[in-house]
């Protein structure tokens, strides 16, 4: 091939070399007859393949006018995605005014966002609030915010109307959950969890205990009772909360763990790498060779007739 025979191919594609032709197969600095812009195309892929000749200007021209919608094209994926449109389509990476078909906001949105998935409302979300919005919400669900409003993600210190309990709830679980507070929820589990005296009465005596006063009223107070295996008076006795677990209810037969009717001692054990103290209460030796060889070296020791007293 001759080079004249190359510069006729090229021009007759809108390109003019700008240089001798270096051979099929490497750049070849071109001006553009369109855009008048100078590339470096190769003849090969010009001619054989049938690519374009420039890659500046006539190149993002033709991208664009690939990508380019019409306004009702645009207009209806927007609706798609829960957006429509108040004004002309301005172009997909141009801000759009719009209004949210759920919550009736305006906002500026782009077309191209949205394309991406990033088309989500604010507003719907929780995240886009004023404080005074936010502040009504919380009052409706019986919350008193006492700062300013921080965030929908970020705890806001309230008081709950209901029992005057001060806690951090956030706005959006607010938002989603309605009424709040930490202390009400304790108090719905501890109505559901407590017993009345038969169900107390009853789960003692399956542990092998006879109460010896009436139910205290809660599964976390001890309860005095006389074991009936041992006839070991406990006092203060088991809690109910203890017992309904895996703990056996008398100490005194409970073949594991410590006897309180037999000797043991009180100890206080130190670790200098923890920087820490620990007491605790055993009734055998094995318990102190244990935490020294954790580290801990023992500090101080009170032996007693009873591990009860300890």
């Amino acid at each position: 091939m001759t080079e004249d025979e190359a510069v006729k191919a090229m021009l007759d594609r809108g390109t003019r070399p700008q240089e001798p032709f270096p051979g099929t197969q490497l750049p070849w600095k071109c001006r553009c007859s369109t855009c008048n812009e100078v590339s470096s195309p190769r003849y090969n892929d010009v001619v054989n393949k049938g690519s374009g000749v420039c890659n500046k200007t006539c190149r993002s021209r033709k991208i664009a006018a690939k990508l380019t919608r019409d306004g009702t094209t645009a207009a209806a994926v927007m609706l798609d995605w829960g957006w429509d449109p108040l004004e002309e389509y301005p172009g997909a990476g141009k801000q759009w005014a719009s209004r949210c078909v759920h919550c009736g906001v305006i906002k500026p949105k782009k077309l191209a966002h949205v394309q991406r998935g990033r088309g989500g409302c604010t507003n719907c979300a929780g995240r886009d609030v004023t404080d005074e919005a936010a502040r009504q919400l919380m009052g409706k669900a019986d919350l008193e915010p006492l700062v300013d409003y921080p965030g929908s993600l970020q705890p806001w210190l309230c008081r709950c109307l209901h029992c005057g309990h001060v806690g951090t709830p956030t706005y959006a679980k607010v938002h989603t959950r309605g009424h709040q507070c930490w202390s009400c929820r304790s108090e719905k589990i501890a109505d559901a969890l407590r017993l009345d005296e038969e169900e107390a009465i009853a789960s003692m005596l399956e542990k092998a205990l006879d109460p010896l006063v009436p139910y205290p009223g809660s599964t976390e107070l001890p309860w005095k009772a006389r074991c009936m295996t041992c006839e070991t008076v406990l006092d203060p006795g088991p809690t109910l909360h203890n017992i309904r677990g895996t703990q056996r209810g008398c100490p005194t037969c409970a073949a594991r763990g410590i006897n309180p009717a037999k000797p043991g001692y009180l100890y206080l054990v130190v670790h200098d790498a923890h920087q820490a103290l620990k007491w605790g209460i055993a009734n055998i030796e094995q318990r102190l060779t244990q935490h020294v060889s954790q580290g801990w070296e023992l500090s101080a020791r009170w032996d007693f007739d009873l591990t009860r007293d300890a």
